[in-house]
C-alpha cells in the first residue's frame, strides 16, 4: 500500500477541506481516479466533479491506502513517528539528520546541571570533560528552556566548535560565553537541517543567536542566513587595528578569498543596498533595523583587501575575540 504521492494527499486535503465541486483534471487526479473511479468527469477530460459522498469515499480510501487522515494532514513529524501511522515513513518532512543537534555547554551551565543530576552523569561528563552532545531538537529545545537560556552561539566549523570554549575573548564577551549554549552550525555527517529546525523551534524563546564564523565572504554570508543571528564574533584587532591583523604571517589567505567569488557579490550587493537605502531585499525581513555601519565598514574592509581569515588561526594566533551587532536602531 501507500501508493499515494505526498503531492496527491495535499491535492485531496485542499479540495476536501474546501468541498469544491470540481477539479481540474490534472495527471495527479487522473491517477486516483483510475484507482478508486471516485466522481464523474466532464467528458473532456477537463474536470473531475466530486460531492460531498465522494469526499467521504477519497477519505476513507485514502486513510486505507496511507494510513492517514486527508483533513488531519501532518508531515512535519520525525519518520519514526510518521511510521506508527503509515507504511511510507518518508511522508514524514522531518528526516532522521533534520531531528539531531550538537551542542556543548558553557561549563558554569554544566556546573548549574549537577544540582539536581547523580555524580558521573551526563552533566559530569559536559562539565568534566567537554564533551559534546547530540541531542534531539526537541530535548534541546527543552535544555534551553530549563537552563532558562539566554545566549546561543552558532559556530561553522566542527573543529572550532570543539576548542571553542579555549579561545580568548573580551571581557564584555567573555560575560556571554560563560552563560552559553554552542551549536554546530552542521555539515558532512551533520546535516544542517537540525540546526535549521533548531533556530526555528528556539525563536519564541527570545534567545540571542550569535554567530561565530570563519572571517571571509563565505563566513559572513553564513553569519547574514542564520535564523535570529543579530550579532557575530568576530577578532577584536578586526575592528580597532586591522592593519596589524593583516600583518600578523601565515594568517590570512587571499587565494582563498578568491575561490568565495560568488559569496563576495552576495556581500557586495547587500553592501551597495544598504549605501543606497534599498531594502527591498537584503532587509526585507528586518525592516524597522538598519545595518550596524561597523559591520558595513567591516564587508567593505573584507573586499578591499582580500581578507579569508579561519577560525582555526584565530585561536593558534591567540586572538582576542569581541562582539559585533550587525544591526543598529534605525
Amino acid at each position: 500500500m501507500a501508493s499515494l504521492s505526498k503531492r496527491q494527499l495535499q491535492l485531496m486535503e485542499h479540495a476536501a477541506k474546501q468541498r469544491l465541486p470540481r477539479v481540474k483534471f490534472t495527471a495527479d487526479w487522473k491517477k486516483l481516479y483510475q484507482l478508486w473511479q471516485i466522481g464523474e468527469t466532464d467528458g473532456t477530460d477537463k474536470y473531475l466533479y466530486l460531492t460531498a459522498n465522494d469526499y467521504v469515499l477519497l477519505r476513507n480510501m485514502a486513510q486505507i491506502d496511507s494510513g492517514l487522515d486527508i483533513l488531519a494532514l501532518d508531515f512535519d513529524v520525525p519518520r519514526q513517528q510518521m511510521s506508527q501511522l503509515s507504511a511510507n515513513e518518508k511522508y514524514a518532512n522531518i528526516s532522521p539528520e533534520a531531528d539531531y543537534v550538537l551542542i556543548k555547554l558553557a561549563p558554569s551551565l554544566s556546573q548549574s546541571l549537577k544540582t539536581d543530576l547523580a555524580p558521573g552523569s551526563v552533566a559530569d561528563l559536559l562539565s568534566v570533560h567537554n564533551c559534546s552532545l547530540r541531542l534531539k531538537v526537541d530535548s534541546a529545545i527543552a535544555l534551553c528552556q530549563r537552563l532558562n537560556l539566554t545566549n546561543l552561539i552558532v559556530v561553522e566549523n566542527l573543529d572550532s566548535f570543539e576548542h571553542f570554549f579555549a579561545n580568548s575573548f573580551t571581557s564584555d564577551l567573555q560575560a556571554i560565553i560563560n552563560n552559553c549554549m554552542v551549536l554546530y552550525r552542521g555539515s558532512h555527517d551533520y546535516s544542517p537541517a537540525g540546526r535549521k529546525r533548531f533556530l526555528h523551534l528556539l525563536q519564541p524563546l527570545n534567545i540571542n543567536v550569535i554567530g561565530f564564523t570563519d572571517l571571509d565572504p563565505a563566513g559572513l554570508m553564513i553569519a547574514n542566513s542564520l535564523e535570529s543571528c543579530r550579532s557575530i564574533i568576530v577578532p577584536q584587532l578586526a575592528l580597532a587595528s586591522p592593519d596589524k591583523l593583516l600583518a600578523l604571517t601565515q594568517t590570512n589567505s587571499t587565494d582563498d578569498f578568491h575561490k568565495q567569488h560568488k559569496q563576495w557579490a552576495y556581500l557586495n550587493n547587500l553592501y551597495r543596498d544598504a549605501h543606497s537605502g534599498d531594502k527591498s531585499d537584503s532587509q526585507s525581513s528586518v525592516q524597522s533595523v538598519i545595518y550596524n555601519p561597523q559591520w558595513l565598514a567591516l564587508v567593505q574592509w573584507l573586499g578591499q583587501h582580500c581578507v579569508s581569515i579561519k577560525q582555526q588561526h584565530m585561536l593558534a594566533k591567540s586572538m582576542s575575540l569581541t562582539l559585533l551587532n550587525r544591526y543598529s536602531a534605525e
